[in-house]
């Protein structure tokens, strides 16, 4: 009797230790998530985020972000590493993060700049329609700003030809306009750009 117990009591000590040796191997890996936006803060899904060792051990590993531009890697070794956001149509961004045991690293959170697609003007360039509103703000780094009887709102923009492409990224009014895959498109009157025509309206060149 001693002895079977003796045995049962080892057999469950050696349970005991190979959990722990279970736990402490899941401890010695790391979880981390993050977010990948726009400059005004919108998720981008469908981003791709490389994960690679700053020297340490460990794969290189990649992940795709969700629909809210959300990712999240999983047993990751502990240590430095380095991730490399790309996403078509806008800058790459690479940045270091300390990755630990579980659930104690803070989330990573990246912002990707617009590459703007088309031509630019060359200066800050403003059309106003008689009576104030609509009026447009395009700036010389691929931004512009607007303003309509209804609310105001950015994004960016890349001309073709005597047309410009408009991606609205942020806008306050009361309805919601935000679009990042549907360009609004606006058609200059003529080569100089001394006028410009949106939604039927004609906005001369201020």
């Amino acid at each position: 009797m001693r002895r079977s117990f003796e045995r049962s009591s080892l057999t469950a000590l050696l349970a005991v230790v190979c959990l722990l040796g279970v736990s402490m191997t899941a401890d010695a890996q790391g979880r981390t998530r993050g977010k990948v936006m726009d400059e005004w803060g919108n998720g981008l899904p469908g981003a791709t985020v490389l994960a690679e060792p700053d020297g340490g051990s460990g794969a290189p590993t990649t992940e795709t972000t969700d629909d809210n531009g959300e990712f999240m890697f999983v047993g990751l070794p502990q240590g430095v590493w380095n991730f490399t956001v790309t996403f078509d149509g806008y800058q790459g961004i690479r940045q270091a993060a300390r990755v630990s045991q579980l659930n104690t690293n803070r989330p990573i959170e990246v912002e990707l700049p617009v590459l703007p697609s088309g031509g630019l003007f060359r200066e800050r360039t403003e059309f106003e329609a008689e009576g104030g509103t609509p009026t447009f703000r395009f700036e010389d780094d691929g931004k512009f700003e607007f303003e309509d009887e209804d609310g105001e709102g950015e994004g960016t923009y890349g001309i073709v030809e005597q047309n410009a492409l408009l991606v609205v990224r942020d806008y306050d009014g009361p309805d919601d306009k935000f679009s990042v895959t549907t360009p609004v498109i606006v058609e200059f009157g003529d080569a100089m750009f001394t006028t410009m025509t949106h939604a039927g309206v004609t906005l001369p060149k201020k």
